[in-house]
């Protein structure tokens, strides 16, 4: 069934190794990036009352460490797809008419291909920065970790949340493509996607930051499911019965958001105006 999909996904892996020198000074770019970051949460913590040794919102000093480093790995290898730029880019040039013709399913197109991009980019750069990261952290005390055992039932559940956060970030990604086919342009979506993403998804602060019913709201939207989630689940701060919890959330997320999107692309193709041809 899905043998035909898979030359998109080689062409999602390929297109990494294709630009493989970008990817590589976007590397060098976040390094710098998280560095800023780091210092900040220092001053932050020091200038608390009780100093590196307190707690805020859950989060110790070692562990919000850990967590902001580990989270900018994360995004990095997971945020990698265009699917909304290339729905753009179609509707542009007008090579979106061969989707209406073509046998194949437009959804599944960029699910594999995404998919592609993700499995390179973990390879690349996901596996060796976790690797070194993670080595790091136990070896300074940031992470302990109670029993090998333990850390392989985590390190299980933390590839799978992998795989739904980047199912449920493709999808997001082509609801807000979607949106493209009503307006014609692509810039003022992907701003607001950005936001929403960076606000919800606990790449600019953990989730637990937020507060009072608000914040307990947002813990079970899908977009915590992108970033925090698997990244908690990978730090060993939540337990193995809790991490299922997260991974069925963001499973049942993804059904409802791939229903929405099959509707919304129902509607939308039959209003598209292409501007290419």
């Amino acid at each position: 069934m899905f043998k035909k999909y898979k030359p998109f996904f080689r062409a999602g892996a390929m297109d990494i190794l294709a630009f493989k020198f970008n990817l590589f000074i976007w590397l060098f770019v976040t390094v710098f990036e998280v560095a800023c970051i780091l210092f900040l949460w220092i001053a932050v913590y020091k200038n608390s009352p009780n100093g590196l040794d307190s707690i805020i919102n859950g989060y110790t000093f070692k562990e919000m460490i850990c967590y902001l480093v580990m989270i900018n790995i994360f995004t990095f290898v997971v945020f990698s797809n265009n699917t909304m730029w290339q729905i753009k880019e179609e509707i542009k040039d007008g090579t979106i008419a061969m989707a209406f013709v073509k046998p194949i399913s437009y959804r599944m197109r960029f699910i594999f291909t995404n998919l592609g991009n993700v499995f390179m980019q973990t390879l690349l750069i996901g596996l060796p920065c976790f690797s070194i990261a993670y080595i790091i952290f136990i070896c300074i005390g940031y992470i302990q970790i109670a029993s090998f055992w333990i850390f392989l039932l985590h390190l299980i559940l933390f590839i799978l949340a992998l795989f739904f956060a980047t199912m449920l970030n493709d999808v997001i990604d082509y609801i807000f493509g979607i949106f493209c086919f009503y307006t014609s342009s692509g810039w003022g979506i992907s701003q607001i996607k950005t936001v929403i993403i960076g606000f919800f998804a606990g790449t600019l602060l953990p989730l637990s930051f937020f507060p009072g019913i608000f914040g307990e709201i947002i813990q079970y939207l899908p977009f915590a499911g992108i970033a925090q989630n698997p990244v908690l689940i990978l730090l060993m701060k939540v337990d193995p019965i809790e991490s299922l919890r997260l991974i069925g959330l963001s499973f049942l997320w993804l059904i409802v958001l791939e229903g929405l999107a099959a509707l919304l692309f129902r509607h939308a193709s039959k209003k598209v105006t292409v501007q290419g041809g």
